[in-house]
């Protein structure tokens, strides 16, 4: 896998069995961990299943954290512990990202435009206990791979947050809005699809320079939805420089494309463009805007179901 530029992940479960029935880790987090470092693993996606109460689960998470810090590997841990949390209780984000690279927050992306905009919804809705613990260090998933996308992965990743871009379910508009806003929402980004056959233009949208760096942006906020007017949503992420990323998405799912106005004093709470701005946009195809001032309004043609994404 190292050989063809990829990276080396594997699954485990912090209970006594996986959601599958295999063994899981509980009991032997030390030797797996040292056992998945000896074989070059770079990524550990630790399921919740069969964990039985909150303090175990918390416990497991704990102790596989300082399992695989002590192997001297630097192995990435991403972990499920507010998804099984939460039906229980109110996850504590702060001790979580203590413990865990990133962590899961709802159910399996499908490959469907459905799937993608739960996953938009869900985190829209939750955003105020979310988004503020992002950051350097710990990330927000907004999702994790089905089995419906697994087929795919082969041995490098499974049950990771998945961009399905270059699958079947997509259209290209819809594929162009998860991936602006997964940049957006500064979600781990990881391909779930057959490298082998591969479009050119989804290998093009996946590999897009200027979205990749909004998305790993060094500021590492997260961002999140400032406005919703009817079909429309407007969303907005602080980056470095003084500058934000601005998704305007369409969740109209017929007719034609259709333009939405805004000010530009909504944007960072009206300090974006204070007392003017540069406008660029990076999706669905990458142009410069020229420069407007702070009262400045926008208007953006948005495709049904697709996205712009703007650098101001």
């Amino acid at each position: 896998v190292h050989s063809k530029g990829l990276k080396l992940g594997i699954y485990s479960d912090v209970g006594e069995r996986t959601c599958a029935g295999f063994p899981g880790s509980y009991g032997h987090y030390e030797l797996d961990a040292q056992t998945f470092a000896s074989w070059g693993v770079d990524l550990l996606k630790f399921d919740g299943c069969n964990s039985g109460s909150p303090e175990r689960l918390a416990e497991g998470y704990r102790r596989m954290s300082l399992a695989l810090n002590k192997t001297g590997r630097s192995i990435v841990y991403a972990c499920e512990w507010p998804f099984y949390l939460r039906p229980m209780q109110q996850p504590n984000y702060t001790e979580i990202k203590q413990y865990c690279n990133h962590w899961r927050n709802f159910y399996d992306v499908y490959d469907s435009w459905n799937s993608i905009k739960s996953i938009l919804e869900w985190t829209a809705l939750h955003q105020d206990s979310i988004v503020k613990i992002a950051g350097p260090g710990g990330w927000n998933d907004p999702d994790m791979a089905s089995s419906v996308t697994r087929q795919f992965l082969f041995c490098f990743f499974v049950f990771l947050p998945q961009l399905v871009i270059g699958n079947f379910g997509l259209s290209w508009d819809q594929s162009v809005t998860q991936m602006a806003m997964w940049a957006i929402m500064a979600a781990p980004l990881f391909m779930s699809n057959d490298l082998r056959h591969i479009s050119p233009e989804a290998k093009c949208l996946l590999q897009n320079r200027e979205v990749i760096a909004i998305n790993q942006d060094p500021l590492g906020r997260q961002g999140y939805r400032i406005l919703k007017d009817k079909t429309f949503e407007l969303w907005e992420r602080p980056l470095s420089g003084r500058a934000y990323a601005v998704a305007v998405l369409n969740q109209q799912e017929i007719g034609g494309p259709q333009n939405f106005t805004f000010s530009l004093t909504f944007l960072g709470n009206g300090l974006a463009c204070n007392p003017a701005c540069s406008v660029r946009q990076v999706l669905p195809a990458s142009r410069d805007w020229g420069v407007y001032s702070w009262i400045s309004s926008l208007s953006v043609e948005v495709n049904p179901t697709g996205t712009v994404l703007l650098k101001v």
